[in-house]
């Protein structure tokens, strides 16, 4: 009778026991697998990591040069803006529309023979 009563309370408790030695047993070949496929794939994740930085580091370079080509535009704009000033100022001035007036006058006469 007393093995009856051991086999009806103690069953249960070793179902138990069996149980999470299985999930641990699954759980401990779960973490080995991905350990090693992580060894595997860490040169590979460390290769496109250095890869991603020199591609930041490249996109950064290149905004950079954007940056200096557009200063330099601007710059030359505005040197143009004032030697365009400077020229429409020289047109203005009396002394071009008197050298003009003098070459009209001193200027060979074109189509009276």
């Amino acid at each position: 009778m007393v093995l009856v009563y051991l086999l009806v309370f103690l069953l249960p408790v070793a179902l138990l026991a069996i149980v999470f030695m299985a999930i641990i047993g699954a759980g401990m070949n779960v973490y080995r697998t991905a350990k090693r496929a992580y060894q595997d794939l860490k040169p590979a994740i460390d290769d496109l990591t250095a890869k991603a930085r020199r591609a930041q580091d490249m996109s950064a370079k290149f905004a950079e040069r954007g940056n200096n080509l557009s200063r330099n535009f601007d710059e030359i704009a505005g040197r143009w803006a004032f030697v365009a000033e400077g020229f429409q100022e020289t047109q203005k001035s009396p002394v071009i529309k008197l050298a003009g007036f003098a070459g009209k006058l001193a200027g060979p006469k074109v189509g009276k023979g």
